[in-house]
């Protein structure tokens, strides 16, 4: 065989594959940055607190420990304790299964863009989802914001498919509904575009009976996901009490570290979230892209979406009212209403009640349906629906009074939605002045999303260190056991319990300094629990602590032990 020839014909056949359909050159790319994400993250270690309660849950739910936060959303821990019931008891185990669903969501991302774009343009908004700040870093982190969103997109998928080709797949949609759940509470509130979207296309939906027997599931689910809780709980009291004050939350979080007032702080770090630089940095800025600066690009895509997204809204208010009597009773009502609940959502947002907010927006979007449902553009419906998916978690994490930037990831795929939406709107504009007809059909895309993953690549790999500082606490807690073989039967204390607790698979009493007014009140309070050990991770500078002596050092972690 000519190899010559073999390689232009292989070529030539990647590039048709590519052409017709690019979800699989997509599933190469996407598995191969994760991958290399998910070696970077085995390196460097757990990146933050939350990761070890969800590890303690899972050595919970494989009968190898007590737990940690018993009522967090246990569907990630649960996968991992898969892991370790054969044998693979590491940190690692939660790393990948975060890796393995990651690439599941973004394929569903995929398929969903697609039902509004062509496949060129689903391909650059799915590499753009891959590329962002606020997504790539936490991909393989062991958090539950990835996974959450995954699910809850392919929740929105199988809905639109359902309204679009065939309404048995309103059988997976609310299933998908507790999945998310599960993985993150917060995830519920996919439920507003579901509903929505299923609402205005309620003549479209075939047979409206699969829709109550896949509510009849969700209620099955539902009580067994309770029975769950109570049997290992003894009960469901602390789910109860923490679903209750998500539901009726308003502004909480005054004495946390990430408590933040500013509603408006997730719109002004959003151009961050597109992209930000400089390529090189810090760890801190690679996880809070907030604390860096937008680049060029991020501005350039804003703009470039924003002009395409005005044309495209222009060009939807044209075609409804050009020939229209603005003094039609009907229409004057349905304008009269929308003004009375802008009203009200501006009330209940300065009141900071987010339940009633997010409210008043779903009957806001049915009411923007119904003056504009005449439309011509016939994917004006699913356009609307991710602008309620965007607007209700937008609503929701702005009113939280905490507020960290890994929240936003919940808002990413609509936001990448609408940066595609406006792209293809703005190329429409443009499309006539292009010559070359291959760059014309999707080189231009090829760019951008080459461009996305490039930058994105670049700062990832100059912000991340060669390990997090819980390194550290893995070193100093595999020390004291060789130190004291009878470690287990000490009382040991920490300011980062719950990592200690992963390390030592014993249970680790919390012990905060910055709660005591002096180093002596901290040491006494340390005497009267009886603590033979207290590891400190956090304090700078270090303490000196009646009562205790230093007897190790791991980077910033200090080990004390009590004076006999």
């Amino acid at each position: 065989m000519d190899f010559k020839k073999h390689l232009k014909t292989n070529k030539n056949s990647l590039h048709d594959n590519f052409y017709k359909d690019p979800l699989f050159i997509l599933i190469l790319i996407t598995a191969s940055v994760t991958f290399y994400l998910l070696n970077v993250q085995i390196r460097i270690g757990v990146p933050y607190w939350d990761v070890f309660n969800y590890l303690n849950n899972a050595l919970y739910f494989a009968s190898m420990g007590n737990g940690g936060v018993l009522y967090l959303p246990p569907l990630i821990p649960i996968l991992t304790s898969i892991f370790f019931r054969f044998g693979y008891i590491s940190q690692n185990a939660i790393f990948i299964v975060d890796s393995i669903i990651f690439i599941i969501g973004l394929i569903g991302f995929y398929l969903l863009l697609n039902q509004r774009f062509n496949k060129k343009q689903s391909f650059t908004g799915s590499i753009i989802f891959l590329s962002l700040p606020v997504v790539m870093p936490w991909i393989a982190s062991g958090g539950i914001d990835i996974p959450a969103i995954s699910f809850s997109i392919w929740a929105i998928l199988f809905t639109v498919l359902g309204v679009k080709k065939n309404s048995k797949f309103f059988y997976l949609v609310l299933p998908l509904i507790m999945i998310s759940f599960l993985t993150r509470y917060t995830s519920g509130l996919i439920l507003v575009p579901i509903l929505f979207y299923s609402l205005i296309n309620i003549k479209n939906i075939r047979n409206i009976k699969i829709i109550f027997l896949g509510v009849l599931l969700e209620a099955l689910i539902m009580i067994s996901a309770f029975l769950y809780f109570y049997h290992n709980l003894g009960t469901i009291d602390s789910f109860y009490a923490l679903l209750v004050n998500v539901i009726t939350f308003t502004s909480k979080g005054i004495g946390d570290v990430a408590y933040n007032p500013n509603k408006l702080y997730y719109i002004q770090n959003i151009l961050n979230y597109i992209s930000f630089s400089p390529f090189q940095g810090t760890y801190d800025q690679l996880l809070n892209p907030s604390r860096g600066n937008p680049s060029i690009l991020s501005y350039i895509t804003a703009i470039i979406a924003l002009i395409g997204l005005s044309f495209y809204i222009y060009r939807i208010l044209n075609s409804r009212f050009n020939n229209t009597n603005v003094l039609e009773k009907k229409l004057t009502i349905k304008l009269i209403l929308m003004v009375a609940l802008i009203t009200g959502f501006m009330i209940s947002s300065i009141n900071m009640q987010y339940s009633l907010s997010v409210l008043i927006f779903f009957f806001i979007c049915v009411v923007i349906h119904k003056l504009l449902k005449n439309s011509k553009r016939k994917s004006f419906n699913m356009d609307l629906m991710i602008f309620s998916w965007f607007g209700a978690y937008l609503i929701f994490q702005s009113t939280l009074g905490v507020k960290v930037d890994r929240y936003f990831i919940t808002m990413a795929p609509a936001l990448v939605y609408f940066i595609l939406l406006g792209l293809s709107e703005f190329m429409n504009i443009i499309r006539p002045e292009i010559k070359n007809q291959n760059l014309k059909s999707w080189g231009i895309y090829l760019i951008i999303a080459l461009l996305f993953l490039s930058t994105s690549t670049a700062t990832y790999i100059g912000h991340t260190p060669k390990k997090c500082f819980t390194k550290d606490i893995e070193s100093a807690s595999n020390w004291l056991k060789v130190y004291d073989p009878n470690y287990s039967d000490k009382i040991i204390t920490s300011d980062y319990p719950n990592s200690v607790s992963w390390y030592l698979k014993k249970e680790v009493r919390g012990a905060f300094p910055r709660f005591y007014e002096s180093s002596d009140d901290f040491s006494n309070a340390l005497q009267k629990k009886n603590a033979d050990y207290y590891i400190d991770s956090l304090s700078e500078p270090k303490l000196y602590l009646k009562g205790y002596q230093i007897i190790n050092r791991f980077g910033n972690v200090v080990i004390y032990r009590k004076i006999i």
